[in-house]
């Protein structure tokens, strides 16, 4: 299934079953039919539903999925439409915004040899008294 649009998804499936001349009731298409499906949704149909016909298994994979929809919007409109995730891992948020913290990311920091600032044409001073 691409994206989060089941109808289009079993659409295709049906077709594929249909253009292979494969029964709806055997336990092969059925499989077919679940490795397509996303894994969180495969684990709520099987947890909440238990189906065992295709046909359970396709109304269940559409209501699951309108849950999920409905699920997803509401939050959406809870949180004041603002879908962006905070950068997860242990740093607290404030601290990535602090100005006075020393970035230390990978390929940021540069090692300076003792006196190179000296020989560095860019950073003499120029003019008067040295």
């Amino acid at each position: 299934m691409k994206g989060e649009d089941i109808d289009a998804y079993i659409v295709e499936i049906e077709e594929l079953i249909r253009l292979a001349e494969y029964r709806f009731d055997v336990p092969q298409t059925i499989e077919v039919f679940t490795d397509g499906l996303p894994t969180g949704l495969y684990q709520k149909i099987l947890e909440l539903d238990r189906p065992t016909t295709y046909e359970q298994w396709k109304q269940a994979a559409i209501n699951r999925q309108q849950d999920y929809i409905h699920m997803k919007a509401r939050l959406k409109a809870h949180r004041g439409g603002i879908t962006t995730s905070r950068p997860r891992g242990w740093i607290p948020q404030h601290m990535l915004t602090d100005p006075n913290a020393m970035d230390t990311s990978a390929g940021q920091t540069r090692g300076r040899v003792a006196g190179s600032e000296e020989m560095n044409p860019a950073t003499m001073p120029r003019g008067g008294y040295v």
